[in-house]
């Protein structure tokens, strides 16, 4: 069951975020939501909220498409034909809104960084919506979408859930229930993605990893010492500062609802390529082996990301908006607090038996 939930804030800001049924494991013609943004930043409605003083944004993501929302506290009242707003479109924009559309995600095909993420996440899962990538679509032609398609959504569109900070809002339109599709079967392999006029490759290895409804915070510490802390991660020490081969080293992980995966993602020369993907494959194999002073690293850095997120309003709705988009419990991050109080080497050196399958994309020149 779709939710709201509401936080307070010191500050002046009200901030809601929104998540609708527009994740690309949804869209009835893929890519549409992208196309759909770029009529919505166009619209009248949106036009009009934003010389009020209200602030919109409009994210992409795999489960969900996120509208995010920032104003004075004043300004609630104005929320109200925020509905309305994303329900009507000017259809006469569609193809404009198309090439728009085109052009963002070409020029993402074309960014090393994205398209080995994208590549790797079809490799990895290519026979799941999840094996695609919201800004990058692969295999995406946006020219067949019809102003049918546009109507249908539009007809059909409800949120997941809403989250409000620092203020009462009511959302007027309809709720939804949201089904995860889950994955069958994982790929294994490489792909080698040749782009023109590029001086740096970027290595991504994908691994497979839990939803939010697994070991999210074991995941969670086992990314932030591998690739989530910056300059003092494994990757980043390993292949930048002890051999100088990166531009840039990091490991996200991100859990959704049929599925989670573990991403490294490495920037090198291409002459350094073969060597930096055996350097990205040890060294998370190398996360077997933790100590105490890993332990109190992750613990520092999470309890301190954790704060300063909650520093502003817009932090504060990012984070707890997952509660009610996945039905998490309330206290989730109270309880993050306190498997971080109590975290063991061994909570983070188990998940690496756990990365069996991985795929490997290279994007560059």
């Amino acid at each position: 069951m779709a939710k709201v939930m509401k936080l307070s804030h010191w500050s002046e800001s009200l901030v809601v975020d929104v998540k609708l049924n527009l994740g690309l494991i949804n869209e009835d013609v893929p890519g549409l939501s992208r196309v759909l943004v770029n009529l919505w930043k166009w619209s009248r409605g949106i036009m009009e909220l934003e010389k009020s003083g209200v602030t919109i944004s409009f994210n992409n993501s795999w489960d969900q498409l996120t509208v995010s929302i920032k104003t004075h506290k004043g300004n609630s009242s104005l929320l109200k034909g925020l509905w309305d707003a994303l329900t009507r479109v000017d259809l006469s924009l569609l193809d404009r809104a198309i090439n728009e559309a085109s052009t963002q995600i070409n020029v993402a095909r074309e960014d090393t960084t994205a398209r080995a993420m994208a590549e790797a996440l079809r490799g990895l899962m290519p026979d799941s919506p999840y094996g695609n990538h919201p800004e990058v679509l692969l295999g995406v032609d946006l020219s067949r979408i019809k102003p049918e398609d546009v109507r249908r959504a539009l007809d059909n569109l409800a949120y997941y859930s809403v989250t409000v900070v620092g203020g009462d809002v009511e959302i007027s339109g309809s709720p939804a229930n949201a089904k995860w599709p889950s994955v069958k079967g994982y790929g294994g392999g490489e792909v080698n993605v040749k782009l023109s006029d590029k001086v740096q490759s970027t290595i991504a290895v994908a691994y497979p990893a839990d939803s939010i409804y697994g070991r999210v915070f074991n995941y969670m510490a086992f990314n932030t010492l591998l690739g989530g802390m910056g300059l003092i991660s494994r990757l980043y020490v390993e292949i930048r500062v002890k051999r100088g081969l990166a531009y840039y080293a990091f490991s996200t992980y991100v859990p959704l609802g049929g599925v989670g995966f573990l991403i490294a993602l490495v920037g090198t020369r291409e002459k350094h390529v073969n060597e930096v993907k055996e350097l990205i494959l040890k060294t998370t194999e190398s996360m077997s082996m933790v100590n105490d002073h890993d332990v109190e690293m992750i613990k520092g850095n999470q309890r301190g990301r954790l704060t300063v997120r909650a520093e502003s309003p817009e932090g504060l709705a990012q984070m707890y908006s997952i509660i009610p988009l996945y039905g998490l419990p309330e206290d989730y991050y109270a309880r993050y607090v306190n498997f971080l109080t109590t975290l063991k080497s061994s909570d983070i050196a188990n998940i690496t038996s756990e990365l069996r399958h991985h795929y490997i994309a290279v994007a560059g020149p």
